[in-house]
């Protein structure tokens, strides 16, 4: 199971329970009217996948504005010297993605000395004016 930010993606999401469900652990379900992919949110504003769905998720066509250029880590499994700056709570710049390659699997932001790839899971967008 993966979580994300309700509000990123391309996703559509539309609620399919009336109540919310779940006896120990509260829950409601969402369905993207996009993609078909069903969610759990067991917090207000998250949305939790399962890992079978992450790349049918990561396909549906996203809906980023020019406000969206900066990027939280909650959670980076990657490590190396170009990853030391790079902390879960650590806000960083999108930066362009260099020459080859593309930012269909997450986003590029500066690690130490060069542009790091930053997973989609690994980080949540902020808009900070």
């Amino acid at each position: 199971m993966q979580t994300y930010d309700i509000k990123i993606g391309g996703h559509e999401w539309e609620k399919q329970n009336l109540t919310t469900l779940g006896v120990r652990k509260m829950y409601d379900v969402y369905k993207c009217k996009k993609c078909g992919i069903i969610g759990k949110s067991y917090r207000l504003g998250t949305i939790t996948i399962k890992e079978s769905d992450v790349k049918k998720m990561q396909k549906c066509s996203p809906k980023q504005t020019n406000a969206l250029k900066r990027i939280m880590v909650t959670d980076c499994k990657a490590f190396g010297d170009q990853f030391a700056n790079i902390k879960p709570g650590s806000k960083h710049d999108i930066v362009p993605p260099p020459p080859g390659e593309d930012n269909k699997r997450g986003e590029w932001v500066m690690g130490v000395s060069e542009p790091v790839l930053l997973l989609a899971g690994e980080y949540v967008y902020i808009n900070e004016d």
